[in-house]
């Protein structure tokens, strides 16, 4: 049976988490995959950890130049050959069902290159629920609420856009790589992860399969993010680092969105991106916690 799938789950130092994220890739029903682990030249034995796993759909990729996220994220995505692909991150972990329900909505509408699915968060230990608990227990609930209520399973570019300007385009309403599938001939694929971000690489990514294209949405849970001391989610924290990249992320919306965004909606934007400039500044001194809305 060809592979529908290609599950790319990049790893650095991933070695206590790997195995659990695994298994739960291997549990999909009805969907054939493979799962490629790019190790970014970890020295933990991440690499060992995911061959001792022992399934032949499993590829290790022995990476001995660091790339550092998003050029690892990049080079292991380039080795999908499936029709769809995934990017699982090696903390996470999704449901039996994750790959047949995303899969069988990027089947049945052609016409879009994403389809997403919600998920739970969970806290591995106190450090990170006293960093960003809040944001991810309350406010960032708060702000997907009116997102969520309004959605059918397919959103048009115009509706997802005013979805998105409710906060100016600075929330990430569709959520981490992990529980999204992505037609892998779509242009962005291609393209890769912007290196210059960290915190809001995957939402700008994102952006560029709503700018003309429907996306699509699975009300259903299919998977948990799951935070930690040595998570990404903690070391993007500080406010300086989320408004340096939502000023950069805004320019890149402002002339990606150009033809469709209204003069109000380029206005606010605009006016957005001259408070980030203002706001980094405030907060050079390394104030933390994730800023959502200001």
């Amino acid at each position: 049976m060809a592979v529908r799938l290609s599950v790319c789950v990049p790893t650095y130092q991933g070695a206590p988490f790997l195995e659990r994220c695994l298994h739960s890739l291997l549990t999909q029903e009805e969907v054939e995959l493979e799962v490629h682990v790019g190790d970014d030249a970890s020295t933990d034995g991440s690499a060992d950890v995911a061959a001792a796993v022992g399934d032949p759909r499993i590829h290790v990729h022995r990476f001995e130049q660091r790339a550092g996220l998003a050029g690892n994220w990049n080079r292991t995505w380039r080795l999908a050959g499936g029709e769809y692909v995934a990017l699982v991150g090696q903390d996470d972990f999704v449901e039996p069902d994750w790959a047949r329900r995303l899969v069988g909505l990027l089947d049945g509408h052609p016409e879009a290159g994403l389809a997403f699915g919600r998920r739970r968060f969970a806290f591995a230990d106190e450090e990170s629920r006293a960093v960003v608990g809040d944001f991810f227990e309350n406010r960032y609930p708060a702000m997907l609420e009116p997102f969520y209520r309004d959605l059918g399973q397919v959103i048009s570019s115009r509706e997802m856009i005013e979805h998105a300007m409710r906060h100016a385009f600075e929330i990430n309403l569709i959520g981490e790589p992990s529980f999204v599938v992505l037609r892998r001939r779509h242009p962005a694929v291609a393209a890769g992860f912007d290196a210059r971000l960290r915190q809001m690489i995957d939402w700008e990514f994102f952006t560029r399969f709503f700018v003309d294209q429907p996306i699509l949405h699975c009300a259903e849970v299919v998977g948990t993010y799951h935070i930690h001391a040595r998570a990404s989610s903690i070391e993007n924290a500080p406010l300086s680092h989320h408004y340096r990249e939502l000023d950069s992320l805004l320019g890149v919306v402002l002339e990606r969105f150009a033809a469709v965004l209204t003069g109000d909606e380029a206005q606010r934007l605009r006016a957005r991106r001259g408070e980030a400039r203002d706001l980094a500044a405030r907060h050079a001194g390394g104030d933390s916690g994730p800023a959502g809305t200001s």
